[in-house]
C-alpha cells in the first residue's frame, strides 16, 4: 500500500466503519488499492505519466488523485462486505468521482502538478507515425 495508506481513509470513512467492513485485515485494504490505482490508470494513462503518480509517497503524491483513489476504494470495499448498507453519499461520491476521472480523460479538467508521459516518448499515433492521419480505402469495383 505505498501510494494510498490506511491512514488516507479517515477523511472519507471512519477508521472503526473501516475495520468492521474489512475484519481488521489491511490485505483487503491493500488489494482493493491495486484494483482502485489500476482502474484510475486506465482513466489517466494517455494523459498522464501514471507509473509515475503512482510511484509517489507521503506529501509527494497528488491529493486530488488520492481523495479520488481513496473514495472509490472505500466504494468498493463498502460493494464487497455491505452493500445493503451503503449510503447514497457513498454511492453519490463514487459516481463523482468516475465522472470526474472522464472529465480528466476527456481533457475537460487537468488536475495541477501531474507528470505527463516523458518528452523523449514516441507521441501517441497511428499507423505510419503521423500525428493525425485521414484517406478512405481504395474503391472498390464490382462486376456482375
Amino acid at each position: 500500500m505505498a501510494f494510498i495508506e490506511k491512514a488516507d481513509f479517515p477523511a472519507t470513512i471512519h477508521t472503526e466503519i473501516l475495520n468492521a467492513l474489512t475484519q481488521g485485515q489491511d490485505a483487503v485494504i491493500d488489494e482493493n488499492v491495486k484494483r482502485t490505482i489500476d482502474e484510475i490508470s486506465a482513466y489517466l494513462n494517455g494523459r498522464y505519466d501514471t507509473v509515475n503518480i503512482f510511484n509517489k509517497t507521503g506529501n509527494a503524491r497528488s491529493m486530488y488523485v488520492v481523495r479520488i483513489a481513496v473514495t472509490i476504494s472505500t466504494y468498493y470495499i463498502f460493494l464487497a462486505h455491505n452493500p445493503r448498507r451503503m449510503t447514497e453519499a457513498m454511492k453519490y461520491e463514487f459516481e463523482r468521482a468516475i465522472d470526474t476521472l472522464e472529465k480528466i480523460q476527456a481533457g475537460k479538467i487537468s488536475p495541477v502538478g501531474l507528470p505527463t508521459p516523458a518528452e523523449s516518448d514516441p507521441p501517441a499515433t497511428s499507423g505510419d507515425g503521423a500525428p493525425i492521419q485521414y484517406g478512405s480505402m481504395n474503391q472498390l469495383t464490382q462486376d456482375y
